[in-house]
């Protein structure tokens, strides 16, 4: 049973993979589950379970896929999925969880190798070194490590398909603006949201199920600049490379309430910013499109600023 083609009221059987699960108290004191369910679409539905068992929050976790029984309600004008049995896959389903895992379009190789290229082009040997370095630490993560827990690139190899797709477009611009250093823009893209691997909790879904203890106290920026400092000594790294490389992280946020207490100071850091947001607001509506018929307007996109979105009838 699709999630696109159920309505209120209606019963609901069928296997979906558990994006997110959040064990929550009800004011009554029982404990229940508040989930994001996907199915083989990936399209997705909230659901709710109540009245947990005890061993339920170790079973039910991320990144499982469930055969659920329910019925289909509305909630703040959006559907959602009140679960009334689940259990987890076993051998007598007909069913594979890597078809329930949304993944990236590119394969993992051909990004790492994009990525390595691009790297061993660079003709500032302190930033090609540094670089290096920290990039291949993380290559093991990199290879399922989603972007984010819910927003732009949340699935499974997210994160190395946003460099990828950023370092595309910068070499776009590049060519269009030769007084742009290339080496310090690419390093700029590769590195500013590496220190993700270090702020989340992923499975090899891509599942996100937390923060680690640092990421909820310091962020991923604060993160990926104490390790350009820490590496940046061992390597004997130039002090200015590190100096700028370090602003760029810091600034790529652009506005103090979104993390970044600098805005870009210097033409690198600037493109940094605006590379950043055309990627994932792109990856953003690409996905809520694909959810509307064309000639229809999406629901309203807290992560576009809250705007509905029109797909076109023509292609």
């Amino acid at each position: 049973m699709e999630i696109k083609t159920v309505k209120k009221g209606q019963d609901y059987l069928g296997y979906l993979f558990i994006k997110s699960q959040m064990t929550k108290t009800a004011t009554n004191g029982n404990r229940y589950f508040n989930m994001v369910l996907n199915d083989v679409n990936f399209d997705e539905i909230e659901g709710k379970k109540w009245d947990v068992k005890p061993g339920d929050e170790d079973l039910f976790t991320n990144g499982k896929l469930v055969k659920i029984k329910g019925k289909v309600q509305e909630f703040n004008n959006r559907l959602q999925l009140i679960v009334e049995k689940m259990r987890i896959i076993d051998e007598s389903d007909d069913v594979s969880v890597d078809d329930y895992v949304e993944t990236v379009p590119v394969g993992i190789e051909e990004m790492m190798g994009f990525v390595n290229d691009t790297i061993d082009d660079f003709t500032n040997d302190d930033i090609r070194t540094i670089t290096n370095r920290i990039f291949n630490d993380k290559t093991e993560n990199l290879v399922y490590f989603p972007a984010a827990k819910k927003h732009h690139h949340a699935i499974k190899g997210g994160l190395l398909y946003h460099l990828y797709t950023m370092l595309r477009i910068g070499k776009s611009l590049a060519g269009i603006y030769p007084f742009i250093n290339k080496d310090l823009l690419y390093a700029g893209i590769i590195l500013h949201d590496i220190g993700k691997v270090n702020e989340m909790v992923s499975d090899e879904n891509g599942a996100v199920s937390d923060y680690t203890p640092e990421g909820k106290l310091l962020g991923h920026i604060t993160q990926e600049i104490v390790e350009l400092e820490i590496v940046g000594r061992e390597l004997g790294t130039d002090a200015e490379c590190i100096m700028l490389l370090k602003h760029m992280i810091l600034s790529h946020h652009y506005q103090p309430e979104f993390g970044s207490p600098k805005r870009p100071m210097f033409p690198e850091a600037e493109l940094l910013h605006h590379i950043d947001m055309i990627d994932a607001r792109m990856f953003t509506m690409e996905k809520a499109l694909d959810r509307v018929e064309p000639g229809k307007f999406t629901e309203q996109n807290w992560s576009l600023d809250g705007i509905s979105l029109y797909r076109r009838s023509f292609e």
